[in-house]
């Protein structure tokens, strides 16, 4: 975990981080690099503030309480800036346990705390889970938050497996991504068979 309000920063490069059993992120802060990083277990796999940067890595195997509701992601933010998501494996691989716990999704933008703007998302694969995961992408646009509007989010050419259920989450691939909002840009995403993904 890293304070950037202190100024911390951490990067790592080709290495694994486990965190079994742990209750929250496995990577947690701002002022993140990641570059060819397998991460396993913790809530979220990637848990960022604000300045995080994941290149080229694979976000799996989050730890799933069976006694609690977790809401488990590979990657969230619950409000930041100055994010680059690109060329990785994202997957919440959660099932639903018996208290609705589950995953929430593959890349979870949230305006919780300040608001959510800066984001690119380019080039990743994200992973379907039709058992506990509503869409594999939430771009950053819910009413009911304290910073509803996201802005500068770009999804750019970005897979989305299908899955079992044709849909990649339950109940589709992404969600609340809003077109109109400033430097929003979705663009060039796709199912893996090639078929055009809309928000």
């Amino acid at each position: 975990m890293t304070d950037p309000d202190a100024g911390s920063k951490l990067s790592i490069t080709d290495s694994e981080v486990r965190a079994p059993g742990y209750y929250e992120g496995a990577v947690w802060g701002g002022n993140l690099t990641l570059t060819r990083v397998e991460v396993t277990g913790g809530q979220h796999s990637v848990h960022c503030q604000s300045t995080c940067t994941v290149t080229d890595s694979w976000l799996h195997g989050q730890y799933n309480d069976p006694a609690k509701s977790f809401h488990t992601n590979a990657f969230i933010t619950n409000g930041g800036h100055g994010i680059v998501l690109r060329h990785n494996t994202l997957h919440c691989d959660s099932t639903l346990n018996s208290n609705d716990g589950g995953c929430t999704a593959d890349v979870s933008l949230f305006g919780d705390f300040e608001r959510v703007y800066d984001v690119l998302v380019e080039g990743n694969l994200l992973k379907a889970n039709a058992s506990s995961i509503s869409y594999c992408a939430y771009g950053g646009y819910q009413p009911a938050k304290r910073f509803p509007v996201a802005t500068q989010i770009r999804f750019v050419d970005n897979v989305f497996e299908r899955g079992t259920n044709g849909k990649c989450g339950v109940y589709g691939p992404a969600t609340s991504f809003q077109s109109s909002a400033t430097g929003n840009l979705w663009t060039g995403n796709r199912f893996d068979d090639g078929t055009t993904v809309n928000p």
